[in-house]
């Protein structure tokens, strides 16, 4: 279930609205969305509801009844130490449902199709599993898994964020050391979060 500021994210990066446009649909004061937006506020249920149906709104004038989604099938994100080149290529699409996309809390042109590869995340995710990535989701949300670019590779990790400076990588598979990386301290490598991953799936085998 997507939280009350990345509902907010999600409709000021995909709409005209602004924070007044928003605090006037949803009934509070600019400040109000303001501290939401910043994670120091929290919506009443009444008001959460006024603003899940905005996104509901948001997905729908987009006319199409299923969404195409970018598929990068020559792109993969290691969960090992393989080396993983990003491609920028799109080589295909693959079609999802508004009902996915809505329980999932993703904007399909913001979302992309990826591979899995290796074995540092299991037993959530094995290697050769499709990876859907939310592009507009950089924040991170401690424990959750995302893809992040680090020194020009790909991987699919966990994510933990140690304030003010600190962000911890983690493998599910405990055979894989966890390691830190500190920003407050020069660091020889390239750093990025790509998005969050927000499903992932494979073929029965």
């Amino acid at each position: 279930m997507l939280t009350d500021k990345e509902f907010i994210e999600l409709i000021l990066s995909n709409t005209k609205d602004n924070q007044t446009d928003i605090a006037e649909k949803i009934g509070c004061q600019k400040s109000f969305v303001s501290q939401i937006k910043n994670g120091t506020a929290k919506l009443p249920k009444t008001k959460r509801e006024i603003l899940e149906k905005l996104y509901q709104n948001l997905l729908m004038n987009i006319d199409d009844s299923c969404f195409n989604i970018v598929v990068r099938s020559d792109v993969s994100a290691s969960m090992g130490y393989g080396v993983t080149i990003y491609n920028e290529s799109q080589t295909g699409t693959y079609q999802i449902s508004k009902k996915l996309a809505s329980d999932l809390g993703i904007i399909p042109d913001k979302t992309e199709m990826i591979f899995a590869s290796g074995d540092s995340m299991l037993p959530t995710i094995e290697g050769g599993d499709s990876l859907l990535v939310d592009l507009n989701r950089k924040e991170i949300y401690d424990g959750r898994i995302y893809c992040v670019r680090i020194d020009g590779q790909l991987y699919a990790k966990r994510l933990q964020k140690i304030p003010p400076s600190k962000v911890i990588v983690i493998s599910d598979n405990q055979k894989y050391q966890s390691f830190e990386i500190d920003f407050s301290k020069q660091i020889d490598f390239d750093f990025e979060v790509i998005g969050e991953v927000r499903w992932w799936g494979r073929v029965a085998r």
